[in-house]
């Protein structure tokens, strides 16, 4: 809600909702996040300096958030003769502006050459963090590093407004008097009252000791129930790409406070993890290329996999002629379950999915040469979120419970003795999905515990090829390779847009010289969706 303009301001003050297309207004969400911290800092009683962890991802997340508006051509520049000029299609808010203004007609099918202000915004935000980046120890008292990017992003765009259309600030915010618009003005009258904040508590720079306390898990749950309720109660006030965003947050820390119950944090990773929610936030922000309508469907599934391989472990020193050593193989026996459901939602090319799955199964391992057989239960949650367009995809997830996975090539460093275990065991697990090129043409993809029902024991890493040859409804074909000399065949396999089929054989890896058995691992998930629902979105 920070991020929206005076125009939408005045449409809640009036009908207590916001339009049903609204736009997003960076100043807004820097103001109003700002003061977000701050009250919840206060209301959590964080006794520690937060502002300054946001100061220097906030730039390079605005630098991405500005891609979406460079391609949507939503924040268009004044008319220009420089080489630097672009122009967009009629379809964009750039175009729909300019015709609404008179100065294109009928038979113009692009806009006219502008200034790229988005670029002038991407360009201004990466030197603005790596400025922030090298002079970050500048500042004695906490705080003033996020406060002096704040002025240093303001002064920025103060001088940007002069090459950006006034019909893409809105009838409020571009309105001009003496010469400047009154988002300018705002700028000006913002600025100098930051700086005497900024050099005000740098005078008078005591600093106050302070012990930082993680907060008990109880409480940490409590206060996520409260944003989960909020957001569930204030969903009809955002958009479907708003409320997927405030997912993307919601997730991680629902994940956060699971991981809690494992172990604690360290402050770097607590400052690594905020800033990568932060520039993601941005990212997810920005705009999209507009699409005419708008799909949505839930599905659920269950899955079973299975199968046998080898593996050994070498515990010893030394390295190549010189080690000193002993090795044992494993032969590994699992069979997993697994359910889940997620909700997807399509937006022309672009599809965002998450969901929660959750397996369960056993897992047997007999040692080779000191013939002691061990069996386990795995069982484990896997919250996950994935975000696809034609070039690309992303995607994220934790697995958390009681996780086990066999590395087929496991060599230690440690004082010679035979290996008893080929397992390793661990409470959490991250996932991930990274793909580049369209499927249903051909790409590539790599993915680590990313399998349903259940990547574990053993698939737990893929590299993988794959076409949908040529069809758009979601087939493809994959094959690949788990990095560690084994094979795979995938599929995706969709049924009347109801039943999706997804069948996977793993087959070769290590073979020891007494082993007889058949190395082969398979899995197969069956998906059915519903609650199919599509809706027409009228364009800005």
């Amino acid at each position: 809600m920070a991020g929206i303009t005076a125009d939408d301001l005045n449409f809640f003050i009036q009908h207590f909702s916001f339009p049903p297309e609204h736009s997003k207004n960076m100043a807004g969400a820097l103001l109003f996040g700002l003061i977000g911290l701050g009250l919840s800092k206060l209301v959590l009683r964080i006794k520690y300096p937060i502002l300054d962890v946001f100061a220097i991802a906030t730039p390079f997340g605005m630098a991405i958030q500005r891609i979406g508006c460079l391609l949507t051509g939503c924040c268009f520049g004044n008319e220009t003769n420089s080489i630097f000029g672009i122009q967009y299609g009629s379809n964009t808010p750039a175009f729909f502006h300019e015709f609404c203004s008179g100065r294109l007609n009928f038979a113009n099918d692009y806009s006219l050459t502008i200034h790229p202000v988005p670029v002038y915004f991407i360009l201004s935000s990466l030197i603005i963090g790596f400025v922030l980046l090298k002079f970050r120890n500048y500042w004695k008292r906490p705080g003033n590093l996020a406060l002096s990017g704040m002025v240093l992003i303001l002064a920025s765009w103060f001088i940007i407004e002069f090459f950006r259309d006034p019909l893409s600030n809105g009838t409020n915010l571009g309105a001009i008097f003496f010469g400047l618009k009154r988002i300018q003005i705002i700028y000006l009258a913002i600025i100098p009252m930051l700086i005497l904040i900024i050099f005000s508590r740098e005078k008078n720079r005591a600093l106050k000791s302070f012990t930082v306390q993680e907060n008990h898990p109880i409480h940490n749950s409590l206060y996520l129930l409260m944003l989960i309720v909020f957001a569930y109660t204030m969903r009809r006030w955002f958009s479907y790409a708003e409320f997927t965003a405030i997912l993307f947050v919601l997730i991680p820390a629902i994940i956060g406070v699971i991981i809690q119950v494992f172990r604690h944090f360290y402050s770097l990773q607590v400052r690594a993890s905020i800033a990568f929610l932060t520039i993601l936030s941005f990212f997810l922000m920005s705009q999209t290329l507009p699409e005419n309508e708008k799909t949505t469907y839930k599905s659920v599934k269950i899955g079973y996999s299975g199968g046998n391989f080898e593996t050994y472990h070498n515990i010893g020193t030394g390295t190549g002629c010189d080690r000193v050593s002993e090795t044992q193989y494993f032969h590994q026996k699992f069979r997993m379950a697994g359910v889940g459901y997620s909700v997807t939602g399509i937006k022309g090319k672009n599809m965002t999915e998450y969901g929660l799955n959750s397996y369960i199964g056993s897992h047997t391992e007999l040692a080779e040469t000191s013939k002691i057989e061990t069996t386990a239960t795995i069982f484990g949650l896997n919250p996950f979120i994935k975000y696809d367009i034609k070039w690309y995809g992303i995607g994220a997830g934790l697995h958390v419970g009681s996780l086990r996975f066999s590395p087929t090539h496991w060599v230690e460093q440690s004082t010679s003795k035979l290996p008893e275990t080929g397992t390793k065991e661990s409470p959490v697990l991250p996932q991930l999905y990274v793909r580049f090129g369209p499927t249903h043409i051909a790409f590539i993809s790599y993915r680590y515990a990313d399998l349903f029902p259940s990547p574990f024991p053993a698939n737990n890493q893929n590299l993988e090829l794959g076409s949908g040859f040529g069809l758009k409804n979601g087939f493809n074909l994959r094959i690949g390779s788990d990095l560690m000399g084994a094979q795979y065949l995938a599929a995706h396999i969709p049924i009347q847009n109801k039943f999706v089929i997804e069948p996977f054989y793993h087959w070769g890896g290590i073979t020891s010289m007494n082993s007889s058995i058949t190395q082969n691992q398979f899995s197969i998930g069956l998906h059915y969706r519903f609650g199919h629902k599509t809706e027409l979105i009228e364009a800005k």
